[in-house]
């Protein structure tokens, strides 16, 4: 789709400042971005587990904004994956003892390995800061107390360990 409309947006201004490869990886990681939120709400809502999924999607976008990660080569399976793990993880209920020891031991997770930066997210004055921004948003959790925080938190912390093919040498 991103191919598509990238292509169309070209032919209407050949001689626009930016290349159609530009444009289509812009647009891809939009779309991206949309389908997720979609398919989020529409198989939260289908489940009856919409806050919940909601939840999961919103703790795992902020966190990882700070933190980077790991991407998946193909947008679409992304979108797949990430809500289809939004949905299940608003099914998921913890104690308030498992709570506290994933979020504890993802916020040590993100202490350790975060940023773990794969492509440029975030205005070069804020990076010494990302992996306290990053570590402080995990740990917020621990007022929360909240199952889809530490779960969606605890997949982005597995997302930044340094095992992971194209992953930032450490």
């Amino acid at each position: 789709m991103s191919k598509h409309l990238s292509s169309r947006i070209k032919e209407s201004d050949p001689e626009g400042p930016v290349s159609l490869e530009i444009l289509e990886y812009e647009l891809g990681i939009r779309l991206n971005f949309i389908a997720t939120l979609l398919l989020t709400v529409v198989a939260g809502w289908i489940t009856g587990n919409l806050m919940g999924a909601c939840l999961a999607l919103i703790s795992f976008l902020v966190v990882r904004r700070f933190s980077g990660g790991v991407h998946m080569k193909s947008l679409t399976l992304c979108a797949i994956v990430s809500a289809a793990i939004f949905v299940i993880i608003s099914f998921i209920a913890l104690e308030q003892e498992q709570i506290r020891l994933i979020t504890l031991l993802s916020a040590v997770i993100f202490l350790i390995y975060s940023p773990n930066i794969l492509e440029e997210l975030n205005p070069p004055p804020l990076t010494p800061y990302m992996k306290m921004i990053s570590s402080i948003l995990v740990l917020s959790n621990l007022i929360f107390q909240s199952s889809a925080i530490a779960l969606a938190c605890a997949v982005q912390a597995f997302l930044i360990l340094p095992f992971w093919k194209g992953g930032e040498p450490r």
